[in-house]
């Protein structure tokens, strides 16, 4: 029975009748095996990036010495290590004096990343990947202008003095908030016993860095975890930058929902191409019955032959997943390298239980229940109008559900993916009949292929109605991941503008913002886009919160009106007038923490004044964007604005970088924070996940392609035999293409039209739950898409239908 299910597979395959459903189910593996290859890929890579924002693989951030025994438990595992003692001192040079951060490193640091240095300030550097030596100590840019020095200089720190030998540009974990407002140098941790500036009492923060396998660094982290102390916390690669993070979290669920709407294209393609050859085989059961086989015996057969084609298809899309896969890497080598040269194997797991899910819940039980036909009705041909098993549908409907979670482990975008295609579905249904009364009143007006087109619509309704909803969810998905993809790539440019902030200067004085002002445009700076923010360090006294957080100092700012980058999430903002009593409001998510509610009184200590506000709103702040943010925010200043020291916040373009020196000698009591190289790292973390969208994109719009195929070529077979009847009553060649033109144009419009309202829904549940973006309207959506419908699929049905015009139809008739 085995031999008789291989030869009759190969007579099938060699007559065509297998390659569109053997197509389908190579890239329902290929897709899904390939996609996720990548995915983890990029998940790798910007961990690894990640890792580059703190120095190592893992970080632990202490006050306090690390004991001895600890680094002997990482030496026993094998891990690199390297140490770090982070304070701040005074920095003396002949020609003056700054307070500044000093990093002391040991000869690793660091062991994940590279320092920038370079011999001049604010100039570009070059990459070197180690730290100073003893005797050297290499300053930033901003301490070097400040202190008016220059390369082998010597200057100060404590009692120690120390050669100027670089001039440090970015380092892997440099600070990123208020901490890294001052001017740092860098030495090496040796001289720090020798400098006397570290004392008992003194503000120092330990780092002990480690690097190595997962496995060693996860049994170190076990063995320490109950010996840990307050104020000691283990620091990972995902923790290193909110911004990063972000991005990496949007991209990866955006590769997820690209791989499930993979999954279900591939799946429509799979049930489409299976129902046609079902069909097709009706008659070779009915002759096989009549020969005496049996139904147990015909279920094997066409078992053996699924069985025969589920491992030919697995051999052939495993390995070209993995080229596939490969051939993206090459797309994006210059944005980060494959972590190893062995492929993981939960991706080709994973692809290969979607192709055999695929097949045992699209293409297994119609080929079973083909051991039910009864011969005599197929003879006599009546099983050309077959109808539509409900009960297959409703397995490949529970598989489709079954393989959107397994590939996403997302609820949210498995309910998605489901409700979208039931809002489909449920217009479809309304806009069948309409489409068919519509095209009744017009039919009189059009040409000959016009009326005979739009006769076959209301003829073929319940067929056209299945293939307006197969077009429809096809173009629905593809054009809502082509939306997902422009609004997340939108998302993620917005943090790259050119006018980003790449500066901040602290410490300005209300008597200082003119000369401030004034010194950049003598050195030629760029002034319009300077934005001055108040600041008065606060502390909540009332009421008590239980999260330690909430007794400490915090930076406060007031403002009349809502910063760029907030929204009202509950409450009201307040008017201009300060007839009104001191009025706050607060980042939601610090409220809900600390307890805090709307309508609540609030007493802050300012500089040792108690000040009563009243907590009339809450803000939604997006913290992965460069502007300036705050917790707080006040209806009224909090102190004189003589005693206020306020933040600014301007872009330096790279070519005027080299001024800023001079501006901080003009300004010696002003702080500087450069976050450049910060943008630079999301630049490139948004650079990998653009061009990783985008080659995901393509592979799905392939599987679209493939769902149009298939419902074209499902009834292509009623087509011929149309297409010969009106050839032989005297139509010509340019009439059946006129009527196939018009025909699937039709389906096509309808389509798109439906697939735009329905993916603009989509895209606004994925956009505002998924994303936690704000709401967006598409016009495209609705403007374009009818008329995209009616080019592809009109262009795919005249394309795919050509041999219905160039068949003979004396064969064509023959084989009916």
């Amino acid at each position: 029975m085995f031999k008789l299910a291989a030869r009759l597979a190969w007579r099938d395959w060699r007559g065509g009748e297998l390659s569109l459903l053997f197509v389908a189910l190579v890239l329902a593996t290929t897709s899904v095996t390939s996609i996720s290859l990548f995915t983890q890929q990029v998940k790798q890579s910007m961990v690894a990036q990640g890792a580059n924002l703190i120095a190592a693989d893992l970080r632990l951030n202490t006050s306090q010495p690390v004991p001895q025994l600890w680094l002997e438990k990482a030496q026993a595992l094998s891990l690199q290590q390297a140490q770090l003692s982070q304070f701040q001192a005074m920095v003396f040079a002949p020609q003056g004096m700054q307070l500044a951060s000093i990093k002391a490193v040991s000869e690793n640091y660091p062991l994940r990343g590279e320092i920038t240095v370079s011999t001049a300030a604010f100039e570009l550097g070059t990459v070197i990947e180690h730290g100073p030596i003893q005797g050297e100590i290499w300053p930033d840019s901003r301490l070097l202008a400040s202190l008016n020095a220059k390369l082998n200089d010597t200057i100060d720190v404590g009692q120690l003095s120390l050669k100027i030998s670089q001039v440090l540009m970015s380092e892997p974990d440099q600070a990123s908030g208020f901490s890294g407002f001052a001017p740092s140098a860098m030495m090496h941790l040796s001289d720090l016993e020798a400098t006397e500036a570290v004392q008992t009492g003194s503000r120092v923060k330990n780092r002990w860095l480690l690097a190595g396998e997962n496995n060693a660094l996860t049994q170190l982290q076990q063995d320490i975890n109950p010996l840990l102390k307050n104020g000691q916390k283990w620091q990972s690669p995902t923790d290193g930058n909110v911004n990063v993070a972000a991005t990496l979290d949007k991209a990866e669920q955006f590769l997820l929902l690209a791989g499930s709407l993979a999954v279900v294209l591939a799946g429509v393609a799979l049930s489409l191409s299976t129902r046609r050859y079902s069909l097709r085989q009706a008659k070779h059961v009915a002759l096989l019955k009549c020969l005496g086989l049996k139904p147990k015996q015909l279920r094997f057969l066409y078992l053996s032959q699924m069985a025969l084609l589920a491992l030919l298809a697995l051999l052939v899309s495993l390995p070209l997943a993995w080229g596939l896969y490969q051939g993206l890497l090459l797309l994006v080598v210059d944005y980060f390298q494959a972590a190893s040269i062995i492929p993981p194997l939960a991706p080709f797991i994973l692809g290969a239980g979607t192709g055999t899910l695929c097949l045992l819940a699209f293409v297994l039980p119609p080929m079973l229940a083909l051991a039910k036909v009864a011969p005599a009705e197929v003879l006599r041909q009546s099983s050309s109008q077959s109808k539509t098993n409900i009960g297959h549908l409703t397995i490949g409907f529970t598989a489709v559900i079954a393989l959107v979670y397994w590939h996403s482990q997302s609820i949210l975008i498995t309910s998605a993916l489901i409700v979208g295609v039931a809002i489909i579905l449920a217009l479809l249904a309304l806009l069948a009949s309409l489409l068919i009364r519509l095209g009744n009143k017009i039919r009189p007006h059009l040409s000959q292929g016009g009326k005979i087109g739009v006769a076959n619509l209301s003829r073929r309704k319940h067929q056209n109605s299945l293939q307006v909803a197969i077009f429809g969810l096809a173009l629905m998905l593809l054009f809502s991941l082509i939306s997902v993809r422009s609004f997340l790539i939108d998302d993620w440019q917005q943090q790259l503008n050119q006018d980003t902030p790449n500066l901040f200067l602290f410490n300005i004085y209300q008597q200082e913002r003119e000369s401030l002002v004034t010194s950049m445009e003598q050195q030629g700076l760029a002034t319009q886009g300077l934005t001055f923010f108040p600041i008065a360090r606060a502390r909540l006294t009332e009421p008590k919160v239980e999260d330690p957080r909430g007794d400490r100092e915090l930076n406060l700012t007031w403002s009349q009106t809502l910063p760029i980058g907030n929204s009202i999430s509950a409450g009201q903002w307040w008017d201009d007038s300060n007839a009104n009593p001191l009025e706050v409001s607060i980042e939601s998510d610090y409220a809900q923490r600390m307890g805090l509610a709307l309508g609540q009184s609030l007493t802050f200590n300012v500089a040792g004044i108690p000040r009563q506000a009243i907590l009339t709103s809450l803000r939604e702040v997006d913290w992965s964007t460069m502007q300036p943010n705050f917790f707080f925010v006040f209806s009224q200043p909090l102190i004189d604005a003589n005693s206020a020291s306020y933040m600014a916040s301007v872009y330096v373009s790279p070519e005027d970088r080299s001024k800023l020196g001079p501006l901080l000698r003009q300004q010696p009591t002003i702080s500087m924070l450069d976050v450049d190289q910060i943008l630079q790292q999301v630049k490139q973390v948004v650079a990998q996940l653009s061009l990783a969208v985008e080659s995901i994109l393509v592979m799905v719009l392939g599987a679209g392609v493939l769902v149009l195929v298939a419902s074209i070529q499902a009834s292509i077979d009623e087509r011929r035999h149309e297409s010969a009847i009106l050839r032989t009553l005297g139509a010509s060649k340019s009439l059946i293409r006129s009527i196939l033109l018009v025909e699937y144009a039709s389906l096509g419009f309808v389509a798109g039209l439906i697939a735009g309202v329905s993916a603009e829904a989509l895209v606004a549940v994925l956009q505002n739950q998924l994303f936690q973006l704000p709401l967006q309207f598409h016009w495209p959506l609705w403007v374009l898409t009818p008329f995209a419908g009616m080019l592809i699929i009109g262009s795919c049905g005249w394309w795919f239908n050509r041999s219905v015009v160039t068949a003979p139809p004396l064969r064509t008739l023959r084989q009916t």
